[in-house]
């Protein structure tokens, strides 16, 4: 009778920024923001000064693996090296002109007039150039998260030869301590404005962030990190004249901590700790992760696709060995759940009376779908006022979660084995209870329209996940990336009981079809099995040249899917386009579900995602185009309700 589409409402945030490889805008800069990593035995995307990943993100997650030896030291705010080379200035494509004030030679790339070269412009000249890397390199998801250093603070337009290059506030305060403060300052705005499956179109999202970060590193074991980020939504949203009088309707204002947390380093050799609010990440796909469960993801923001959110923890590093890439453990405790950020769609989806609901069993879902498709369009007065009601676990000891994970490298295969105790961290619904609030006899209207109202209870499931990744390149395929993971979640079994309208007789009829007047007072079933299912995913990528990257990947369950009977598969894949150095890159992923996801005939859905990402030659500003596209029936995956709208968006960061 109620819909349960809340179970779904996130099938568009996880897809869609699956879809990117194009990375969130936020990314976690700090060192040491989660455990320290070895080299990866895949390397990383190439790099260059201000990169498209050192503005929008890091793009895929990444396994964290053994602790540093000490604390990162601040890495001079300096070009990032990079397999791609290093970016091009104005000069080096279109030539120096001569510079009379000076007896120096000409800037390279600039000749005497009149003078004719042997070669005018090659294509690196003008795409971006750089040392020469192998086709088919990997330069997408690395197997290791490096300790994340604030990524330059704006590179700036190359100086003319003999100046000397201004710094940037945060070089000035890293030498002034010595390179103990690394600090890093970015403003960020977005916008983004619905162009379709929304009525009426309109701007939907304007965030305003100031992002302060720092990293005190007084010796080689301590280690003092925190974040603070300001955060004004542009959107106004007072709707009674009393909303004018306050701030917190005309200026929606918050802030977010990403980290503030102390890291002691080497306590005893091998053995490293740190305790307070950070992130760690564990996995090694490309943003789906189905082993990656400590940190709860912040899915409102649909471009910042799975961004965890910072939560208390205390993490214990170990390494035995004197190169700690060939053993490691690591020990994670958190006291606190903390739920997901659920997108705005995801109240939408929940008061759908036609959404999918999660009943497990044939049986109950030919009930649901009865009543859905047949009964209550037949019905129209029945169709119930929806609230949802979710139950928080409590801040005991007995409710924290608890995780492990021994990694090593074999070879040039980075692999781990990892075991997490805890909850899923997007709310299922459990039971749904209808209560008659207006006669349906009476000649007047309800003031709100709605006869009857249902009261959706829903929990925080717990399970335990039991999981396996590696990552690699291979050599024989042009050092092409492969990599891998799967999680076996066992989870708390789970019954859904909705009440159908207290009708005369005893409630509805669900199974007409029986030949038998049997009215039902409720439907219930099981939700979540107690059956373990598997989550998976499997991906490779490539690079052509240095201007062409293209990725794939196989997945086997999406984030918000939970429970035996639930689980969907699916297909991404999209491209890079690589220009000047990474200043210029043209984007396109895509996302496709199986037409075996959707009730028969309604055939699959899915997600377009494009995007422009520049970053002009002076430096401290970047830009971000992008758009969503969904495709399919009202019925499918991503054509639901319950997905959202279609949407363009644009950012603007500024950092120093």
């Amino acid at each position: 009778m109620v819909s349960t589409a809340g179970v779904t409402v996130l099938s568009l945030q996880w897809a869609l920024w699956a879809l990117a490889q194009a990375p969130a805008d936020r990314e976690y800069q700090g060192p040491e923001g989660v455990p320290n990593k070895s080299s990866p035995a895949k390397p990383g995307k190439p790099n260059t000064d201000v990169s498209v990943d050192d503005v929008f993100g890091t793009g895929p997650a990444k396994p964290a693996s053994p602790p540093a030896e000490k604390p990162a030291e601040p890495a001079k705010p300096a070009a990032k090296p990079s397999a791609g080379g290093a970016d091009l200035s104005m000069d080096d494509v279109f030539g120096a002109g001569a510079d009379t004030g000076s007896s120096e030679a000409p800037a390279k790339g600039s000749e005497p007039a009149g003078t004719t070269t042997a070669r005018d412009l090659e294509i690196d000249d003008v795409f971006g150039g750089g040392s020469a890397q192998p086709a088919g390199a990997s330069t997408g998801p690395t197997t290791t998260v490096t300790t994340p250093t604030p990524a330059p603070a704006g590179k700036q337009a190359d100086a003319p030869a003999g100046k000397q290059r201004l710094q940037s506030p945060s070089e000035q305060i890293l030498n002034k301590t010595g390179g103990k403060l690394h600090t890093r300052f970015r403003i960020i705005s977005s916008l983004h404005y619905d162009v379709d499956r929304a009525e009426p179109r309109k701007i939907s999202r304007n965030e305003n962030r100031v992002e302060f970060y720092f990293a005190y590193t007084p010796n080689k074991h301590v280690q003092v990190v925190g974040e603070i980020d300001p955060v004004l939504m542009g959107t106004n949203q007072s709707r009674e004249l009393d909303d004018l009088a306050s701030q917190v309707y005309i200026q929606r204002f918050h802030l977010e901590s990403r980290a503030a947390y102390v890291a002691l380093t080497d306590i005893a050799p091998g053995l490293d700790i740190k305790v307070g609010r950070q992130i760690v990440v564990w996995g090694t796909a490309d943003k789906f992760n189905p082993t990656n469960n400590i940190n709860a993801d912040d899915l409102e923001d649909r471009p910042l696709f799975t961004e965890p959110i910072a939560n208390q923890m205390a993490v214990i590093d170990y390494s035995p060995l004197r190169d700690r890439d060939k053993l490691y453990f690591q020990g994670v405790y958190i006291p606190l759940f903390f739920p997901a950020l659920l997108p705005p769609s995801a109240a939408a989806g929940l008061k759908d009376p036609y959404a999918e609901t999660p009943f497990a069993n044939d049986r109950e879902l030919a009930k649901i779908t009865y009543l859905q498709e047949d009964y209550l369009p037949k019905n129209p007065k029945l169709v119930p006022r929806v609230f949802g009601h979710v139950e928080m676990p409590e801040n005991k000891f007995s409710n924290g979660q608890f995780a492990f994970k021994m990694g090593s490298r074999l070879g040039e295969v980075d692999i781990s084995a990892s075991y997490y105790y805890g909850r899923h961290d997007i709310p299922l619904p459990v039971e749904a209870k209808t209560t008659q609030v207006h006669a349906l006899n009476d000649p007047t209207d309800p003031p709100d329209g709605y006869y009857f109202r249902s009261d959706v209870r829903l929990i925080y499931p717990k399970m335990q996940v039991i999981g396996l990744d590696f990552a690699t390149q291979v050599p024989f395929l042009g050092n092409m990336g492969l990599w891998g993971e799967a999680a076996l979640i066992i989870p708390e079994a789970k019954q859904f009981h909705i009440d159908l309208p207290p009708l005369p007789g005893g409630g509805v009829d669900v199974t007409p079809n029986d030949d038998m007047a049997n009215p039902e007072a409720f439907i219930a079933g099981p939700a979540i099995k107690k059956q373990p299912f598997i989550k998976a995913t499997a991906g490779f990528d490539y690079t052509f040249g240095k201007h062409v990257y293209v990725q794939a990947q196989y997945l086997r369950g999406m984030i918000n899917e939970f429970g035996a009977g639930h689980i969907g598969n699916y297909i991404l894949g999209g491209t890079d386009l690589i220009f000047f150095g990474r200043k210029l890159v043209f984007r396109a992923f895509g996302m496709v579900d199986l037409p075996n996801n959707n009730p028969k005939g309604k055939g699959p859905s899915g997600v377009i995602a494009p995007a422009l990402l520049f970053a002009p030659p002076w430096g401290y500003v970047n830009f971000e185009l992008g758009s969503f596209a969904l495709l399919g029936g009202d019925k499918t995956y991503f054509g639901q309700r319950a997905t959202g709208s279609s949407i363009v968006y644009f950012k603007v960061i500024g950092s120093f």
